[in-house]
């Protein structure tokens, strides 16, 4: 997640549960015996539990539980005898894949210039959406929820790969009443068609970013996938390696982009370092200040073919 940006979303592979919580009950029950004593105390139990789960993590965001019931003998009770599952709200309507209505599948579908591109459905007066996306040829489903838009951070798609994504509708009242899922996370109903685009090949390639902030990135104007060769004289090198992780260094550097911009948002803050040190030194012991690590992110900016003074942070 990049600086300044706050998303609530969790993202989680589609089979993953958050806690699977196994109870049973005591004494054999055979696995063709029907709904006896043994199995009601079972259910009472898995109710209960399930209650505890849910009180217990209610006010934890984007939280989704599984709640598995095993008889002694090892089969599994159906969860619909545990909760009624809940009445299949249709599909949301009106899909967008990165600006262009419509549901698109096959050599039809949409090309996108950028890997940082977004889908989005519409869904009813009090409904929530959970989106699921995957690459086209491959790879594990992904689930995100928590927003109307499904926004795709940098690293999450790669140029020249297709995917596809749908969308579902979850009543928001009852998922706040209860977190707790007795339907399985594959589970088919109420998913709208897959719709389907592919990234172009010249996109930018954001899978090297890292944690690196990418606001920090376009600010210099570096691109995370290439590489950029500078010169530094000797005391420059010296106080990079001063206010930096960079380790040895030489008078002509190649680094990629976003090693570039981690070295430089590290400069400014030993600059910010050495002004509170400076700040609080006393007459007969002054301490040098930030200017010089300030200087040396301004050159090496420039440098780089970025801004004279780059506000990082």
């Amino acid at each position: 997640m990049t600086a300044g940006r706050t998303r609530a979303v969790l993202r989680w592979p589609a089979g993953f549960a958050v806690l699977m919580f196994v109870l049973t009950a005591a004494g054999s029950v055979p696995a063709q015996a029907g709904r006896g004593d043994d199995d009601e105390a079972l259910y009472a139990q898995c109710r209960k539990a399930g209650q505890e789960l849910a009180d217990e993590y209610r006010q934890v965001e984007n939280a989704s539980f599984m709640l598995i019931c095993q008889r002694p003998d090892g089969t599994i009770v159906d969860p619909k005898l545990l909760w009624p599952a809940p009445p299949t709200r249709p599909a949301p309507t009106r899909p967008i894949t990165a600006g262009q209505a419509g549901c698109v599948a096959g050599p039809g579908r949409p090309m996108v210039d950028t890997t940082l591109t977004s889908v989005s459905a519409t869904a009813g007066p009090g409904e929530a959406i959970t989106y699921q996306y995957q690459q086209l040829h491959g790879g594990e489903p992904i689930n995100a929820s928590g927003m109307e838009v499904l926004e795709f951070d940098p690293g999450e798609l790669a140029p020249g790969e297709s995917y596809r994504w749908r969308a579902r509708a979850d009543d928001r009242q009852e998922q706040a009443r209860n977190p707790i899922s007795f339907n399985a996370p594959d589970d088919e109903q109420g998913w709208s068609p897959w719709c389907e685009f592919t990234v172009s090949p010249d996109a930018i390639d954001y899978r090297g970013l890292g944690d690196v902030s990418l606001e920090a990135l376009n600010e210099l104007g570096l691109r995370p996938d290439r590489a950029y060769t500078i010169r530094l004289t000797g005391r420059q090198q010296r106080l990079l390696r001063a206010g930096t992780n960079v380790g040895r260094t030489h008078a002509r550097m190649t680094l990629t982009g976003p090693r570039w911009t981690d070295l430089l948002l590290q400069l400014t803050e030993s600059a910010f370092i050495a002004d509170e040190v400076a700040a609080e030194a006393d007459e007969d012991h002054p301490a040098p200040d930030g200017t010089a690590y300030r200087t040396l992110v301004d050159a090496i900016s420039v440098k780089l073919g970025g801004p004279h003074h780059p506000q990082l942070s």
